[in-house]
């Protein structure tokens, strides 16, 4: 015969664990969405700049159009570095301005 106060331990303790499988599940559902936000913001920003850069097209560009393009895409928020190229930059990068200056 099984011992009820046992019983009622065993029932709390599995109560116990749901509650902290539901925590780890709501934890990883909020983390999934900050992903999915993240990625969806990255696709539009790379499908941005595959269109500033005209991605597949076959037109050769001038020195002088590419400097152009490069301080524009500089001016716009992103790096033009060999560093961290086409990320969005906070500030500004000396790496970007000491390749802007060698153009």
């Amino acid at each position: 015969m099984v011992d009820k106060q046992e019983l009622f331990q065993r029932v709390e303790l599995l109560q116990d664990q749901i509650g902290h499988f539901y925590q780890e599940i709501g934890a990883l559902k909020l983390l999934l969405n900050e992903l999915l936000e993240e990625n969806q913001n990255l696709m539009v920003e790379n499908a941005n700049l595959r269109d500033r850069v005209g991605f597949g097209e076959e037109e050769k560009t001038t020195p002088g159009e590419a400097k152009k393009y490069l301080r524009d895409l500089y001016e716009d928020g992103f790096h033009i570095c060999n560093i961290n190229y086409g990320s969005l930059r906070k500030g500004d990068c000396l790496f970007c301005l000491e390749s802007l200056q060698r153009t």
